[in-house]
């Protein structure tokens, strides 16, 4: 009989797991049919929107947003969140461009930028894997810091001037920007990284549980801490296209809906805020779809204020989903 009970509590939690199962993947396909129809009427009601032109500056945005959204994806995975990305993004970027607007020494400015940056991913590796504090706290506190950094060094103006050489990066080849192949050379690196190697699955043990995952023989405090500055090193790589590309750096250069477009991108592409969940093709189609509807806001003419209620809803109706994707 003890059996027989213990096979039928197997045989129903088998039945209950299908069921969460069935129901992840049916919102994923929902999800990702949605976005396809949303492009579709979007280029239908848009005459301008697949134009050639338009894609390329579509493709050329999602750079950015892109990098950002890549190196979220491996905080979320693990089970973090980081609020500060954006605004290191900026700090990091400013006093490396400062030194190459004044030497024209380029090698050393992107060391100065990768520094700043790396020093910023530090801190919050420090305080979140050993201090054990909470990351929102950390993260949106690094955040503030790095905002009035990024403010104190430009006295609220724009660095210009940069060398002809960092500016390559931004030039285009006919009509296809070099930032464009640069971005997916790294999303497939980031891609292969995740889903190939055994660092890719300890970073998933650790989103599922952190716990059994310590048991386990996994120094977890020491893969939190990598994540972050990981974090920061794709918010230096994304500062330095951006800056490239509109051969520009400064305490505005990236807008104030960025940390949700970025969040909001990868939990689309799949990722969780609960983590343990994610990955690279689908963080890189959540930046695609929020970098459409960005341009979407703009071929429209839509103000402002007005973009930013819609990015206010989609994004209730982001962490809904997420919610209803990882409800037990």
């Amino acid at each position: 009989m003890n059996r027989q009970a213990i096979n039928t509590d197997k045989q129903s939690n088998n039945w209950v797991q299908n069921i969460l199962s069935d129901r992840k993947r049916t919102l994923d396909a929902v999800t990702a049919i949605a976005a396809i129809i949303f492009v579709i009427i979007l280029s239908i009601a848009v005459p301008n929107f697949l134009t050639i032109n338009n894609i390329v500056n579509v493709l050329e945005q999602l750079t950015t947003i892109g990098m950002l959204c890549l190196g979220m994806t491996f905080i979320l995975i693990i089970g973090g969140i980081d609020l500060s990305m954006p605004a290191v993004l900026m700090a990091a970027t400013i006093p490396g461009a400062m030194f190459m607007s004044k030497t024209g020494n380029v090698f050393v400015g992107i060391i100065i930028i990768f520094g700043v940056g790396i020093i910023f991913g530090m801190i919050n590796g420090v305080a979140i894997a050993k201090a054990k504090m909470i990351p929102f706290i950390v993260t949106l506190s690094t955040q503030i810091i790095a905002n009035g950094f990024a403010v104190m060094i430009t006295n609220s103006k724009s660095v210009f001037g940069l060398p002809d050489i960092f500016l390559f990066l931004g030039i285009k080849v006919g009509i296809v920007p070099i930032s464009i192949p640069i971005f997916f050379v790294i999303a497939i690196i980031s891609h292969i990284i995740l889903s190939k190697t055994k660092y890719g699955r300890i970073f998933y043990m650790i989103g599922q549980n952190e716990k059994t995952a310590r048991v386990s023989g996994i120094r977890t405090d020491l893969y939190v801490f990598c994540t972050y500055v990981i974090a920061s090193i794709y918010a230096c790589l994304a500062g330095i296209l951006l800056a490239a590309r509109t051969n520009m750096a400064g305490a505005t250069m990236v807008g104030n809906t960025m940390l949700t477009d970025t969040i909001s991108a990868a939990v689309i592409g799949g990722a969780s805020l609960s983590g343990g969940k994610g990955n690279i093709l689908g963080s890189v189609l959540g930046a695609l779809f929020i970098t459409v509807i960005s341009n979407f806001i703009n071929l429209m003419g839509y103000s402002y204020y007005v973009g930013l209620i819609i990015k206010g809803i989609l994004i209730v109706v982001i962490i809904a989903l997420d919610r209803l994707r990882n409800r037990d």
